[in-house]
């Protein structure tokens, strides 16, 4: 489930509040807060009854404001009222998540952004992650966490074999032959991972794309607005959710329906959720 709220009942999702007011939203998030975790009530109205984009605050400066947060949460980003947007990674509802947008609009740093609090926030008993891309080194960050599985290129023979591994093992958890923790894997310019590989390497990305987070294994890539075409053989209709982020309107894909303000601004991203757009803010990269 995606979660634009502190969801620690995990009853209090934004499919049930999504017809309530700004000011409403805040006042039960405050009173279920009492009733769970009252010594942060106090510091919750201060703390999150501010906008976002008034905010610009690194992650690691989120994440200490907005600790404790509920296990197997990632942060995605801050809503336009100041509540967080968090990914359950224990709920397969949402599916895997591909991150769309124009050149240097910021989908690199939503990708880093969800692989480095989910291992912050999880320990790797839990959650590890892998990252396949391009540019390698643009993820260094998280090569001294200890959730970090792997870094690999794009280019490189070992990235295609790990889909082949992660797509064996979400097949045996999906029928209860093995257990562990949460996979992640990140595919930043996912069009030019599909281009290097062959066609038998694509079938497993598919179906990993498709069925992965019912096993546990949940892909999570970006690609070029300019470079959706190249994903064919229905990859495309295979990702669950989608994040759009800063893209020519003229340009949306099929089924995502009228284009959502913000997206002339980069680090600004949107998603459908029950026939509603959720605009969401990425944090600053500073140091973690």
């Amino acid at each position: 489930m995606l979660r634009a709220s502190l969801d620690i009942e995990h009853t209090f999702c934004y499919n049930t509040i999504a017809m309530l007011s700004t000011q409403e939203r805040l006042e039960i998030f405050l009173e279920v807060l009492e009733r769970v975790a009252p010594e942060m009530g106090a510091r919750a109205m201060y703390n999150l009854n501010t906008p976002v984009r008034d905010i610009n605050q690194s992650l690691s400066g989120l994440l200490e404001r907005l600790s404790p947060l509920p296990p197997y949460s990632a942060l995605i980003g801050m809503c336009e009222d100041g509540l967080p947007f968090l990914l359950d990674l224990s709920d397969t509802s949402p599916g895997s998540i591909l991150i769309i947008a124009d050149e240097q609009s910021g989908q690199t740093r939503l990708l880093q952004t969800i692989l480095e609090s989910a291992c912050i926030l999880n320990s790797p008993a839990k959650v590890v992650c892998s990252v396949i891309s391009p540019n390698p080194g643009q993820f260094e960050s998280l090569e001294a966490m200890d959730n970090c599985r792997a870094i690999l290129s794009t280019y490189d023979r070992a990235a295609s074999e790990m889909v082949v591994e992660l797509a064996e093992l979400a097949d045996q958890r999906i029928y209860g032959r093995n257990q562990g923790g949460v996979e992640l894997l990140a595919i930043d310019d996912l069009a030019a991972f599909v281009q290097n590989n062959d066609h038998e390497i694509n079938c497993y990305l598919k179906w990993l794309v498709a069925h992965g987070s019912q096993g546990a294994v949940w892909p999570i890539s970006s690609i070029k607005m300019n470079q959706l075409w190249r994903i064919r053989d229905g990859m495309y209709e295979a990702f669950g959710t989608h994040f759009i982020g800063r893209v020519s309107t003229s340009q949306l894909p099929a089924g995502l329906g009228a284009a959502p303000p913000h997206f002339e601004i980069p680090g600004v991203f949107s998603t459908l959720m029950d026939g509603e757009w959720i605009h969401f803010w990425v944090p600053e990269r500073n140091s973690l």
